[in-house]
């Protein structure tokens, strides 16, 4: 698309100089100082393109989401370790820490279904919650919301308080 985008651009500018001098060598000299300056502006503008494409590439996929989910949810994570997953204070990291004691101990499983970007550093993450206090075989679905914080994905407050509350 842009190289058809750029030939265009180039060929107009070039008609549009020829068109204009009466002088055949410098028509072509001002068609080929012409094209290249407006070679040189398509190739920022792809760069540009090419960037932000690079940078959405980078969301959160099924397999990122389901390793930050387990270790936010085992109990074996220490409330420490929580830091690494979980974008939230440190009352709410050991809240959640309780309620993965609890949630193992009751049998509670959480699978990572599908993940939708709602932004360059957010994303929706639809889980399926099991257990066997659950009738659904498919198990419960919950929604959590990812956040990237400085490069990495977490949990937001929001979802590790949805997920204390499973507990209560």
């Amino acid at each position: 698309m842009l190289r058809k985008l750029a030939a265009v651009a180039v060929a107009g500018a070039a008609v549009f100089v020829v068109a204009g001098c009466s002088d055949t060598e410098e028509a072509t000299d001002r068609a080929t100082s012409v094209a290249k300056s407006v070679a040189s502006e398509v190739s920022a503008a792809a760069t540009s393109v090419t960037s932000k494409v690079a940078g959405a590439i980078d969301r959160l996929d099924v397999p990122q989401a389901q390793t930050i989910l387990t270790t936010a949810t085992n109990p074996s994570t220490p409330v420490s370790d929580l830091d690494a997953v979980v974008d939230a204070d440190a009352a709410t990291k050991a809240k959640l820490a309780g309620f993965n004691k609890s949630a193992a101990e009751h049998g509670y499983t959480f699978t990572v279904t599908d993940v939708k970007a709602t932004g360059v550093n957010t994303a929706n993450v639809d889980i399926s919650v099991k257990s066997p206090h659950i009738p659904m075989p498919d198990g419960a679905p919950m929604t959590l919301t990812y956040t990237k914080v400085d490069g990495t994905w977490k949990l937001t407050t929001e979802s590790a308080n949805s997920l204390i509350a499973q507990g209560r």
